[in-house]
């Protein structure tokens, strides 16, 4: 027998121990234990190169953001930074606008837009972006319009005006500045890398404000588009008395099987209804100017449809009297018409100095100091004031009605002995103004028809200059786009006129700079 069979022979007649098995599940554990250590070894290895591999990815991420195109509008690339500015001023500002209806409608503000529906083919993520890319490819447009046309205009102090905003805000909810844009315009924003696409939307609307100056209507033209539209202006008084009829109300009666049945009034019930209150009515008619409540300097548009074309008809004259039926509502109007007039109420311009910070006695001290005059108050709307939407017009106002501002206001700028020159220092909801007057305006009738006909034109000129500017989107990012290509398809291929190719949002005067808004 071999010296190793002999060996192998020994060992397999070895008696095993109680004290060699435990000594063999030591020697088990040993190596399991050092198994266990290498997997973990490797493991960690793997989890520190991921960590290293997305901590190298941040700076590559940013820097794709700021410098690679997310979308192009005609022919501009727009970063992933300048989409989310403008995504976050366009839901922001649509929020603030509608946010009490959009409550109704069951829109949680602070929830996932794009987990939110906002119709059958789209969420409220997918309409904003919608919204911001109208807004970008507006103002891309009057850039280069601008350009085109050698206009230039120096943003700097809207901008100072725009970031003190923002450092004040940011103070105010305990962030840093550079916190306060990653939260208010996107996760990739900075101070720094925002800034140019601010600047360019205080041109862009420079622009605007430029050509709208240059294409205003003129004088004759106002008149005659409301000598076309006189009803739509003129102002009627007349005093009115309503006289309902007493319909009996319905009655809930139980049968003897224990239904519950509703029985309507009659058509003979509310008849005899209506014929009392005719003869009520016409009793009226004879005391309507003794006790008619009056209603004076009232439009067209604030009238009833029901009476409104009675009192507009032009053959009316002072004193007519009628009875109107309203079948649909169950009563009637008695009327006397007074007059139709053109309300010449005036306008007013004014300048402002608005501050969260100053006070306003303070300045105005300051403002008599340095001599009381209007080139006085504008260096110190150039220095106090946080108005981002006059600051560009040195705090001015101008032909501002006296319904289109908050009383405190209103009351003190059309008061009787109201001269040019006055300034009042007044406080509203926590911010100081400080006003100047400057003096009357246009009558409000011809600032109404002015603003109609400049709306008309401006929206022609922002039509014909966008036309030419197109959204490129070939990575499909934009849902919208998708259901707009979708309809035009669609349209296509019905035999009926070809319907729109989607909401392409209301036109205005570009957006230049806003508040906070959903952060991405």
């Amino acid at each position: 027998m071999s010296e190793k069979a002999k060996s192998q022979n020994e060992a397999s007649q070895k008696v095993v121990t109680r004290y060699d098995r435990k000594v063999q599940r030591r020697k088990e554990e040993e190596q399991k234990a050092k198994k266990r250590k290498m997997i973990s070894r490797v493991a960690g290895i793997v989890v520190l190169a991921a960590i290293v591999i997305g901590l190298a990815s941040i700076p590559v991420r940013n820097y794709i953001a700021r410098h690679s195109a997310y979308i192009t509008v005609g022919g501009h690339d727009i970063t992933r930074v300048e989409f989310d500015y403008y995504y976050n001023l366009a839901s922001s500002d649509y929020i603030n606008t509608y946010g009490t209806y959009l409550s109704y409608m069951g829109f949680n503000a602070s929830g996932d837009f794009a987990a939110q529906a906002y119709s059958d083919t789209m969420s409220w993520k997918d309409y904003f972006e919608q919204l911001a890319v109208d807004t970008i490819r507006q103002n891309k447009a009057l850039i280069d319009a601008a350009q085109a046309a050698g206009f230039t205009y120096d943003t700097s102090k809207e901008y100072e005006t725009f970031e003190e905003s923002a450092r004040t805000a940011a103070a105010a909810a305990g962030e840093s500045l550079n916190r306060y844009y990653k939260l208010t315009f996107g996760r990739y924003s900075t101070v720094s890398g925002l800034k140019p696409y601010v600047e360019e939307g205080y041109l862009a609307s420079a622009y605007y404000r430029h050509v709208a100056e240059e294409r205003a209507a003129s004088a004759d033209e106002i008149q005659a588009y409301y000598d076309e539209n006189k009803a739509s202006y003129d102002s009627v008084d007349y005093k009115l008395t309503e006289i309902s009829a007493e319909i009996p109300a319905a009655q809930t009666v139980t049968d003897g099987d224990g239904n519950v049945n509703t029985i309507e009034p009659t058509e003979e019930e509310i008849q005899a209804a209506m014929d009392a209150a005719k003869e009520e009515a016409d009793a009226a008619l004879l005391v309507i100017d003794e006790e008619g409540a009056e209603h004076n300097g009232m439009l067209q548009s604030s009238i009833s449809s029901k009476y409104r074309d009675w009192l507009f008809d032009e053959a009316r004259k002072e004193g007519d009297t009628t009875v109107i039926e309203d079948a649909d509502s169950h009563k009637y109007y008695v009327l006397q018409f007074g007059k139709r007039y053109l309300d010449d109420a005036v306008t007013a311009d004014v300048r402002v100095i608005a501050t969260t910070t100053g006070n306003g006695e303070d300045i105005l001290a300051e403002y008599n100091a340095a001599g009381a005059t209007e080139d006085a108050f504008i260096e110190l709307v150039r220095k106090y004031s946080e108005d981002n939407y006059s600051v560009a017009e040195d705090g001015l106002y101008k032909e501002v009605t006296s319904n289109s501002l908050n009383s405190v206001f209103s009351e003190w700028i059309f008061a009787e002995d109201r001269k040019p020159g006055d300034t009042v220092s007044l406080v509203h909801e926590g911010t100081s103004f400080v006003l100047y007057y400057i003096g009357e305006g246009r009558p409000e009738w011809q600032v109404s028809i002015a603003n109609t006909l400049l709306g008309d034109t401006m929206s022609d000129y922002l039509d014909e200059i966008k036309e030419g500017c197109e959204v490129s989107d070939p990575k499909g990012r934009l849902v919208y786009l998708k259901v707009q290509a979708a309809a035009n398809n669609g349209s296509d291929n019905q035999e009926s006129e070809p319907a729109d190719a989607g909401d392409e949002g209301q036109e205005s005067e570009p957006t230049d700079a806003g508040g906070e808004g959903q952060a991405e």
